[in-house]
């Protein structure tokens, strides 16, 4: 496995984590906690103000600032749920934590589905050379032409492409392949090799392998 899987699988393991520790903080706050409505008024330039009642009828005011996450989006006369301790009035919460934390779990699980993918991919791909190169014909493609790829641009930059061909000694027939995605100046990376190694399925000539690990891994 990769060093860089590995450590995408750790930040996977601590945001789940982390989300799931607020999410059951959040859900005992809530259960134990009153609910009712509270009113956003006396905004200003660095503060404003969410005005609701407790269950004794007692007005009361909590004072934020707009440097907390939902601070700029506040404008008077809004309206916001509003969670309070029963035995401490004063003591309120308005963001849900419930649905922050469930929300940071799935994202959480999608990363390390898509990182179990990856490196599946990866070892799927690992196996498949490994097996070329065992039991694969050696050839060699010459390469015949170099380029820019101008139909794709990422960040206003185009991948370079090398374009190869090989003729299959055992049945003669000529084969090409565009090796694409390259994102440095392949005469640079090919440093003056003129042919690049293939291997072929002995039993079907159709299916090859070229290594092209020197290219970089975006190559294809």
């Amino acid at each position: 496995m990769k060093t860089g899987n590995k450590i995408f699988f750790v930040l996977c393991a601590l945001t789940i984590i982390v989300s799931a520790i607020i999410y059951l903080e959040a859900s005992i706050y809530q259960k134990k906690a009153k609910i009712t409505d509270g009113t956003v008024i006396n905004t200003g330039i660095s503060s404003y103000e969410i005005h609701y009642t407790s269950e004794d009828g007692v007005e009361r005011v909590y004072k934020g600032n707009h440097g907390s996450s939902k601070g700029w989006s506040y404008h008077d006369g809004d309206v916001v749920k509003v969670f309070y301790k029963a035995d401490n009035p004063d003591k309120m919460r308005y963001s849900d934590g419930v649905r922050f934390g469930r929300k940071v779990v799935i994202i959480g699980i999608i990363m390390l589905l898509s990182n179990l993918l990856l490196v599946y991919s990866n070892r799927k791909r690992t196996r498949l050379e490994n097996n070329f190169k065992a039991n694969g014909r050696k050839l060699e493609a010459q390469i015949v032409n170099t380029g820019t790829d101008t139909s794709i641009t990422i960040q206003r930059k185009n991948p370079f492409f090398v374009d190869c061909k090989w003729t299959d000694p055992a049945t003669g027939r000529e084969y090409t392949h565009t090796i694409r995605y390259i994102w440095k100046d392949p005469k640079i990376l090919l440093a003056g090799r003129e042919s690049v190694d293939v291997y072929v399925d002995r039993n079907d000539p159709d299916k090859y392998f070229l290594d092209i690990s020197f290219l970089g891994a975006a190559a294809k």
